[in-house]
């Protein structure tokens, strides 16, 4: 106790708080700023579930013509889509949702389809293909892949995000 009464106590205490303002200041902005960034990833979340929604009545069409094994590959990813969180695993879901929608419309070109389900099925991969561009051309990853550069590999802020354990923000890539 005589220790904090002392004037070299008091410079300790001092010390110590100066730091872990840094830090917490730090954190707390570096980590605000990180959010403004990941707040922009909303018109990708909504794309996303727009592809969700067209997959699905992909599935209803599919049904009418395909065995349930073939459209297997296609619900899993919906739901793995549906279920993904974080930016990076939404790409790898959405990316695997591409692949399986488009193995389906193949299949389903390859039927005796309906007028009616034939102009569905082109609506589909047209309502997909739309979609596809649509998020490629979105700004979010250069909005964080900015962050990443300018903010956290920057000067102090290359430290302090280090030291408080800041995370860069995900690319949905």
């Amino acid at each position: 106790m005589k220790f904090l009464k002392s004037y070299t106590g008091g410079m300790v205490v001092l010390a110590v708080v100066i730091v872990l303002s840094v830090l917490l200041g730090s954190h707390r902005s570096l980590v605000s700023e990180r959010d403004k960034v990941e707040a922009q990833f909303a018109p990708i979340a909504g794309d996303l579930q727009d592809c969700l929604d067209i997959t699905a009545n992909l599935l209803t069409v599919g049904e009418r013509y395909l065995e349930e094994s073939q459209l297997a590959e296609l619900e899993g990813s919906r739901n793995m889509l549906s279920d993904w969180h974080g930016i990076s695993n939404g790409y790898t879901a959405y990316t695997r949702l591409q692949e399986e929608a488009a193995a389906v419309l193949d299949e389903l070109e390859g039927c005796e389809l309906t007028e009616k389900d034939r102009a569905y099925v082109q609506g589909f991969r047209t309502d997909l293909a739309s979609e596809a561009d649509t998020i490629s051309r979105d700004g979010y990853n250069d909005a964080a892949e900015e962050f990443n550069r300018k903010v956290l590999g920057a000067f102090p802020a290359n430290i302090l995000s280090k030291l408080t354990f800041v995370g860069s923000a995900e690319l949905f890539a």
